[in-house]
Order: C-alpha cells, then structure tokens, then sequence
C-alpha cells in the first residue's frame, strides 16, 4: 500500500511579476542520493499561513508545465503575476516513485517579495511609485526620485522633533493612518525638492542666480535659512491631520 511522505527543499525569493524556476529530485528514498523514475507528478503553490504569509493559490495542482530533465528530475517555472500579494508560499511536488510505488510529496518554501519600486525603502516615508501616483510625475527619473525621497524624508523629520508617535525598528510610523499622511507630505516635500533643484541648499546662499539666461531672485526671507525649507504643501497636508508638534490634533 502506498504511504505519504513529505520532505522538506530549501527556499528561494522571488518578486512580484518575475520568473522563478523551481526543481525535485525524486530519490528510491528518503536523502538516498539515488535518482528514481517516478509518474503522475504533480506542482502546486499555495499561501503558507504563517505570519508572513500571502494569500489564497497562486497554482492550483496541475501537471501542466512539468519538465523531466532527467530520472525524476522535474522543473517547473512560475510566472509570478504582479498582483501577487508578497508573502510566504509552500511549493508541493508530487509523484509516485517507481522504486517502491510510494506517494512522495517534497515542500518547498517560496518568499514572494514586493517590488522595491512600489514599497518604500527602510526609514523612508514614501515609495517612488507612492511618489508618482500622488505627484503625477511619471518623468522624473526613478534614481532622482529615489534620493529625492530619502532628502525629503530627513527634512519631514525635523518638522516632526518633539513629535510622539509610535515605530518600528525602521522609525516607521505603525498606525496607518499617519504612515499615510507622511507619505503624501514626503510625496510634497520630494516634488519641492526636484521643483527647486538645490539638493546641496547653495542656491539659497544667493539673492539671484542665472542659468542658461534665465535669471532668478530669491526672496530674503528664503535666503541663509538655517535648516530647508519645508514644501508649502507638505506642511498643510500635516497640519490638517494635526501631527506637527506645534499644533497636534490626535494623539497617535
């Protein structure tokens, strides 16, 4: 009579709308080393219900798709949709091995990762594709946005010194709603700081500047400031929610 048996593969990552090939080595048995014909094999991907996990079947059981490279050696390419939600999954492979007719199933585990584009970077308030979908700006470049961002979310933070809420160990903000407001102020904030195109704040050491015959004044109150300035922008998306120190609303 056949028995189960289940074996554990190591795992791989993966992201969202990319390609990951997957592959077993049937053995005569457990950790035997030795190759062993096998049929009916079947692949399958399913959320792993841990913590971290993602969700519903991204493959349902199927022997579509299976190569055999070798003696019970079989592949399988997933495809990954973009709209996977990013999470841990569980691979199942099964087949009957010739060796003994035994109904063998290995598990591997798959970690599907989100697209670094569209989550923002550890201790930064906002993603480039958060920053794109608020600003419209699709022309910017990806790397200008980036470190647009990251300037943004240093300057963001002063406007919050003596603020008090609760992070993570990134110092991201845990309630959503704040996670929220912070991205649409760090979205302002970075679309101010592309606007203006002084990364290094020396244009403010200046009444006027020329530029390709173009020629600027700055206003005296902006010139010499001691720290940024913040967006006029950014500065009323938080002020409506109520997080600046000076005038806080809600108690996050």
């Amino acid at each position: 009579m056949a028995t189960l048996a289940v074996y554990a593969n190591s795992a791989s990552d993966v992201f969202a709308g990319g390609s990951i090939q997957f592959s077993v080595q049937f053995e005569t048995y457990q950790n035997s080393g030795q190759a062993t014909t096998v049929s009916g094999v079947t692949f399958g991907i399913t959320a792993s219900g841990a913590p971290d996990s993602g969700t519903g079947t991204p493959v349902a059981t199927t022997s579509a798709g299976i190569t055999e490279l070798g003696m019970g050696l079989e592949t399988y390419t997933w495809d990954v949709p973009e709209a996977t939600v990013p999470g841990s999954y569980i691979v199942t492979w099964t087949g009957t091995r010739a060796s003994d007719e035994t109904v063998t199933t290995y598990t591997q585990a798959v970690m599907v990762a989100a697209d670094p584009l569209s989550v923002p970077l550890p201790g930064v308030y906002a993603s480039v594709a958060q920053y794109r979908n608020w600003s419209g700006d699709t022309i910017t470049p990806q790397q200008r946005v980036q470190v647009a961002l990251q300037r943004a979310t240093e300057q963001i933070d002063v406007a919050l010194v003596a603020a008090v809420y609760r992070t993570d160990a990134d110092g991201m903000p845990l309630d959503a709603s704040l996670a929220n407001c912070l991205m649409r102020a760090t979205s302002a904030q970075a679309q101010y700081i592309i606007a203006v195109n002084d990364d290094a704040n020396l244009k403010r050491e200046y009444a006027s500047t020329s530029v390709g015959g173009v020629t600027a004044s700055r206003a005296a109150s902006m010139q010499a400031l001691a720290l940024p300035p913040i967006a006029p922008q950014a500065l009323a998306i938080m002020r409506v929610a109520g997080i600046l120190p000076a005038a806080p609303l809600i108690s996050w």
